[in-house]
């Protein structure tokens, strides 16, 4: 062969080696481009469901029903029971920490209710729950002491299921505590789904724009 004809070959080596480079790295392209489409689709169907703050929906809508029990169990009912000690209304009167044990649980609740519209809800839940025991610790003790009383007095019919009254005046404000809980579980597996995502997109991620 002569020189001629290996130039020829070798520039022919090189056309063809160039050609597989140019479609390798169209392809690639064309790759990236399919994977980057379907990354937006997904962020557009989690646009639909997302507020513009960042956050589903639900989560306003569970921060809304936080508001129910603590309404009807801690503003109205504590309020009314609060009220009832400090007037000296509830014969025979209760202990002075029944009624600060309540009043500190409400104070506690609302603000952990706060914190939770601030998007704080390790705060939140911690306030939620330290709330809902101190409210719920003078709670029970006036339940208590209503069926101490229905057990070993005579009553009226009408009063015989007083107890059970109360805890339907009190014991809803746990629900409180349940949706502030449900909350910072659902950040934390939504931080946790997110680092993954971002983990999992570095690692697919071409060399180039992984070192860029």
């Amino acid at each position: 062969m002569s020189k001629k004809d290996r130039l020829k070959a070798q520039k022919e080596k090189q056309d063809r080696l160039r050609k597989e480079e140019e479609l390798e790295e169209q392809r690639e392209r064309e790759e990236a481009r399919e994977r980057q489409s379907r990354s937006a689709k997904k962020m557009m169907k989690k646009a639909k469901r997302t507020k513009p703050n960042g956050e589903p929906v639900y989560y306003l809508i569970l921060k809304l029903l936080m508001i129910v029990p603590f309404a009807y169990s801690g503003f109205f009912y504590g309020g009314v029971t609060i009220v009832g000690i400090m007037g000296k209304y509830i014969e025979p009167v209760p202990p002075k920490w029944v009624l600060w044990a309540m009043a500190a649980g409400v104070v506690v609740m609302f603000a952990g209710i706060l914190f939770a519209f601030f998007k704080k809800y390790i705060v939140s839940f911690i306030l939620s729950l330290g709330g809902m025991i101190s409210f719920l610790k003078a709670g029970g003790y006036l339940i208590k002491r209503i069926q101490d009383k229905l057990s070993n007095s005579a009553v009226d019919q009408s009063l015989q299921n007083m107890d059970k009254e109360y805890m339907w005046r009190f014991y809803p404000i746990i629900g409180v505590a349940v949706i502030s809980a449900t909350l910072l579980i659902c950040t934390i597996i939504r931080k946790l789904i997110e680092r993954k995502r971002l983990q999992r997109e570095r690692d697919n991620a071409p060399v180039e724009s992984i070192i860029n």
